[in-house]
């Protein structure tokens, strides 16, 4: 999840429901009056940050920040998307805030990042402290999608087990859950949030070619997979997203693209302090 050039081509899905969210939701935002500043949490190469997020903003931000805990991402957002008022930094939001962070932020947003916490008590809490009194926070993040179950499926191969022995590090806390809208909820409340709003979306995406979900594959997989073997587990997880029907060959039409769609569910979660 590195290849920031990468992610920047194959992030449609991610654009795509992120624009989606805020359309929706976003009325329900409560702007301060005067100047604000906003962070973007986990803004991988900076695309969601300047061209969905900025964009529905109000004209009285003075300061939008951009953090991810990956250096090539943070880079490739500054020399692409950074300004006078948009500029990005590596932060690891489940790791200890800089003093400076603490309490300077009157809106914190977050889009297809916290699913890939494990410990949500420490990311909520850090979102919680980075906020001004008043502030709120916007979240959206995948709660249960089949790609989870797939690297599931490869973990247990005997060839690839080893390089995907950490798998459930990469599963979504709320993959197993029954009631993730409780789960977070209660974890919100506890932590101090008010006015809290947790809602489940389920949605799909189908990926124009194979090509397209190949690319978004490769731009998200969290596994250290060697250069000499990527073809090699990207040939076996295409079998595996075949026998998942993910890939469905069957009901492709033969002269057309073969059909790939992606079934999943989202999170969209906010709160005040």
């Amino acid at each position: 999840m590195n290849n920031a050039e990468l992610y920047h081509r194959s992030n449609t899905k991610q654009k795509r429901d992120s624009l989606q969210c805020l359309e929706e939701y976003g009325k329900r935002i409560k702007w301060k009056n005067g100047r604000i500043t906003v962070i973007d949490i986990g803004c991988g190469d900076g695309s969601v940050t300047t061209s969905i997020l900025k964009k529905n903003i109000p004209n009285n931000c003075e300061r939008l920040l951009g953090c991810d805990i990956s250096e090539n991402m943070v880079q490739f957002a500054n020399e692409h998307y950074a300004n006078d008022h948009t500029s990005f930094t590596v932060q690891d939001i489940e790791g200890d805030l800089p003093t400076e962070f603490r309490g300077n932020f009157d809106n914190a947003f977050s889009f297809f990042v916290l699913h890939w916490i494990q410990n949500q008590e420490m990311a909520f809490t850090n979102i919680y402290d980075l906020l001004k009194i008043e502030g709120e926070c916007f979240l959206v993040f995948v709660a249960h999608t089949l790609m989870f179950e797939v690297y599931r499926i490869l973990s247990r191969s005997t060839r690839w087990k080893f390089w995907l022995k950490d798998v459930e590090r990469f599963i979504s806390p709320y993959h197993d859950c029954q009631d993730p809208v409780k789960k977070v909820k209660q974890m919100m409340t506890s932590i101090g949030f008010t006015s809290v709003e947790v809602e489940f979306l389920q949605k799909a995406f189908t990926f124009p070619n194979l090509d397209a979900l190949k690319d978004f594959v490769r731009s998200i997989n969290p596994f250290q997979i060697p250069k000499d073997l990527e073809e090699d587990y990207l040939l076996d997880l295409f079998n595996v997203l075949r026998d998942v029907r993910i890939i469905d060959y069957a009901s492709s039409n033969v002269d057309g693209p073969i059909k790939a769609t992606l079934n999943y569910s989202l999170i969209v979660a906010k709160g005040r302090k």
